[in-house]
């Protein structure tokens, strides 16, 4: 029934979501979003403020069996960097479109009852994105997470996730005379959201949502003021999102909704999203 934490129930689905994100100012932290640099900017070159953003994410989830499930996702990215200019030079990063990293994965019960799931999940990204044009990380990942769902009462539902990425690779930033130090590492994400059942006409229903989402990040690098590279390690980032849920006909499923980042540190301050899911 939420839009952003990972869904614990298996099945057969299809999904299409757009997402549309505003004032992303460390693109580049612990190359979670995408790719850091390999050798610094000088301080005089154009400087970057911010980032926009639009992702479109085609997605399928297959379930063989009642305890077990594949799925894929294939996401197109668009972005638009806003630089500050200095006399004499340029941006290195334009506004453009194109392949982001895809994503894989599976999906294990470990609980599976009507009123209650738990879900062990195993999730790959490809470099598929090109990082250096903002489209990707540059480097693989995994992504081990806990899902789980449960329903309160009849109307009101829980359902919450807790993992972590795992990069495998990334950039090395070079400044002698240090030694080379890594872009990414590890992120953890955790989050908790609720729906209700506020209209139900057999036909459709109708639920608002509410979620908490926070990220940890362990270590790596990010582009501050001026371009100086410093460390991301212990940076927390913690979003509130809000929407809402419209289930009719037989599997269709629109979801629509608000995100805002709370904390000072963030990955976008705004960002809002739509998706349509097909359930088989």
């Amino acid at each position: 029934m939420v839009g952003y934490i990972d869904d614990a129930t298996l099945g057969n689905e299809v999904r299409i979501r757009f997402d549309a994100g505003f004032n992303t100012p460390r693109p580049d932290r612990a190359e979670y979003f995408y790719a850091g640099s390999t050798s610094p900017a000088p301080a005089s070159s154009a400087v970057q403020r911010t980032l926009n953003f639009q992702e479109l994410y085609l997605s399928g989830e297959y379930a063989p069996f009642k305890m077990f499930s594949a799925f894929v996702m294939v996401p197109f990215r668009w972005i638009e960097p806003f630089f500050i200019s200095a006399p004499g030079q340029s941006p290195d990063l334009f506004s453009g479109g194109g392949v982001s990293d895809v994503q894989a994965g599976v999906k294990v019960a470990a609980i599976n009852s009507g009123q209650s799931h738990v879900t062990l999940q195993l999730q790959a990204a490809f470099p598929t994105g090109d990082g250096a044009n903002g489209f990707g990380t540059n480097h693989y990942s995994i992504e081990p997470m806990v899902l789980f769902f449960h329903q309160m009462t009849d109307r009101w539902a829980l359902e919450g996730e807790a993992g972590d990425s795992h990069p495998i690779g990334g950039t090395y930033y070079t400044a002698p005379p240090a030694p080379p130090q890594k872009w990414s590492a590890d992120v953890a994400m955790y989050g908790l959201g609720e729906s209700y059942r506020l209209v139900d006409r057999g036909r459709y229903t109708v639920a608002p949502v509410l979620e908490l989402v926070a990220w940890h990040v362990f270590g790596g690098l990010q582009t501050g003021a001026n371009n100086a590279v410093q460390s991301a390690a212990g940076i927390n980032v913690f979003n509130a999102k809000l929407g809402g849920r419209l289930n009719f006909g037989s599997g269709n499923s629109i979801y629509a909704g608000y995100g805002r980042g709370i904390t000072s540190d963030i990955w976008y301050r705004n960002l809002f999203r739509i998706e349509y899911r097909k359930a088989f």
